[in-house]
């Protein structure tokens, strides 16, 4: 992996960057689709919710009264050109796929999110000019590049552990698995505030997602909503649930499942809880449930569970940190979790040098992208098999450029090794 630093290479937007996912692009042009907003209707669409015990179940699609009612939605088999979206009472249809007589051409047109000059799929651009999950489609006619995206937050600077309220300036970093590309977003706002947001996912049709909340209102905790890469805004998707929610990935069987802390203390060791979210109506389907590791729950410092990401082979995993004194005592832990129990499996002990925080699986093994809020906000490759020593495996120096306790990363179990 090659270093790179991170402030020389903010780059142009070419092209709307089509993200980690799979289906419709969240960068796809204005008139083919209606924003991020209209992309987490296709979410809901296309999510299947859990019950408690872990069996699969449907999960209706509820509309949430701030979001839009207009949707369109990408068959994952790529085999429908068309799809109805409902605004009011009428029904109108409209064309989410490219055409098969133009798509290949190298150029971005209506129903397109992508255009690698071929009609072949594997490569992250489909054979419908669809973006495949975990790529970036950044310029027409090139191939396309495996990527994921980094959220850095600011905080107050040492002496670490003061409480909250921090401040809500939070900005996107959208980054290459090979190290060779950044491109970085506004400051985060929701309705032109500014709005601080943590556990970022990526949904099924390439839509990006995260919980969002206002810092100087703790007792109202985060919520549902959808991030606009490009421009920075959050559009609200569900209710604010009353508690935190720090970290946050998606499976491929359209579940949701996040990390959550009673409150947003930053001066105070914090127990651990996971839940399932209906990601259509942005509420819990189950839980809060306290997470145990053994006979003992888990217990973190100061909120420091950053990340849920999903192996390849669909098992689930918990970035986190020994509960003790601000860093850099505490070192990084990466928990095996089973969700049906709320219990810890396995254990795997990161490098001392790393203080845990976002991670995101990478290809068919135990490699993961993992960021590092130990001083600057780093981003490193590991292997949990094997975990490197921090030196070897610097993937990106600090993305953004801001004093950052809160760092996420959302990306797809498919993302691949470069």
């Amino acid at each position: 992996m090659s270093r790179v630093h991170a402030f020389s290479m903010v780059m142009a937007w070419v092209v709307p960057l089509a993200l980690s996912g799979c289906g419709d692009s969240s960068g796809a042009e204005a008139e083919a689709e209606t924003g991020s907003e209209s992309e987490a209707a296709d979410e809901a669409e296309s999510s299947s919710g859990t019950d408690s015990s872990g069996e699969a179940g449907s999960t209706e699609s509820t509309e949430s009264s701030e979001a839009t009612e207009s949707s369109e939605d990408t068959d994952s088999s790529e085999s429908s050109d068309t799809t109805e979206t409902e605004t009011g009472e009428d029904t109108e249809t409209t064309d989410t796929t490219g055409d098969p007589e133009t798509c290949g051409n190298s150029q971005l047109e209506r129903g397109e999110a992508c255009d690698d000059g071929n009609t072949e799929s594997g490569d992250g651009c489909s054979s419908s000019c669809q973006t495949e999950c975990g790529y970036l489609c950044l310029e027409l006619g090139e191939a396309c590049i495996s990527g994921f995206n980094a959220v850095q937050c600011a905080s107050p600077g040492p002496p670490f552990g003061q409480p909250s309220p921090i401040a809500n300036t939070c900005q996107l970093a959208t980054l290459s698995v090979d190290g060779s590309h950044i491109a970085l977003s506004p400051e985060l706002t929701l309705d032109g505030a500014p709005q601080h947001l943590d556990a970022m996912y990526t949904g099924p049709s390439n839509g990006v997602f995260g919980f969002a909340g206002d810092t100087q209102d703790i007792d109202a905790g985060s919520r549902l909503v959808a991030v606009d890469t490009e421009t920075g805004a959050l559009s609200p998707l569900g209710p604010s649930l009353g508690v935190w929610v720090m970290g946050a990935a998606m499976s491929d069987q359209g579940e949701l499942w996040v990390t959550t802390f009673d409150t947003y203390e930053l001066n105070a060791t914090s127990e651990v809880h996971i839940a399932q979210v209906d990601p259509s109506s942005g509420e819990f389907l189950s839980g809060p449930t306290l997470l145990f590791e053994g006979d003992e729950p888990v217990a973190v410092w100061s909120i420091h569970v950053s990340d849920v990401a999903f192996r390849f082979d669909g098992a689930m995993f918990v970035s986190a940190n020994d509960a003790g004194p601000p860093p850099p005592e505490p070192v990084s832990r990466y928990l095996e979790v089973d969700r049906e129990t709320a219990t810890v499996v396995s254990v795997v002990e990161g490098p001392a040098d790393i203080y845990a925080a976002g991670i995101v699986f990478v290809g068919e093994a135990d490699e993961i992208i993992a960021m590092d809020i130990r001083g600057d906000d780093d981003i490193f490759s590991l292997d949990l098999a094997q975990p490197p020593t921090l030196a070897q495996a610097l993937l990106y120096a600090d993305p953004i450029e801001t004093n950052s306790g809160t760092a996420d990363l959302a990306g797809c179990a498919k993302l691949n090794p470069q």
